[in-house]
């Protein structure tokens, strides 16, 4: 992991603010179009074709409804609508990769960026996101 960074301060790195420290996942600048989003470092898999794929595993019922949930689909729509689907990410690895409710250990911004998917279920898309690596690994 390069340069640790706090969650607020990874976010600036790309010149965007979390609504709330607290459960913000994901931020926008709607003035640059930009959109970061967290993703964990452990939830990276190769697909058989060689490719990094990020899959996020059953969301939690009571995540679904978390405000942090409706904020991420929300900038992963308006990244539709505004970047062409294309938004920064920052890795974070968590302190219980195991825990119901993560926390952060440390995270960092990164080169990579992940184009969201549009389909007809949100969560389908939010859980499974192919990224485009420029020169970092997340594992």
């Amino acid at each position: 992991m390069p340069k640790k960074y706090t969650h607020t301060a990874a976010f600036a790195h790309f010149g965007t603010a979390p609504v709330n420290v607290q459960w913000s996942w994901s931020a926008r600048n709607e003035g640059t179009k930009t959109v970061a989003v967290t993703l964990w470092q452990d939830e990276f898999k190769k697909s058989p074709d060689g490719r990094l794929v990020y899959e996020r595993g059953p969301i939690w019922t009571d995540s679904k409804t978390s405000r942090g949930h409706y904020e991420l689909m929300e900038n992963l729509r308006w990244a539709l609508d505004h970047c062409d689907g294309w938004v920064k990410v920052i890795i974070a690895i968590a302190k219980d990769k195991n825990a119901k409710q993560r926390s952060i250990k440390e995270c960092a911004p990164t080169k990579m960026q992940t184009k969201a998917v549009a389909s007809s279920h949100w969560k389908l898309s939010a859980s499974r996101q192919e990224h485009a690596m420029n020169g970092y690994s997340p594992g």
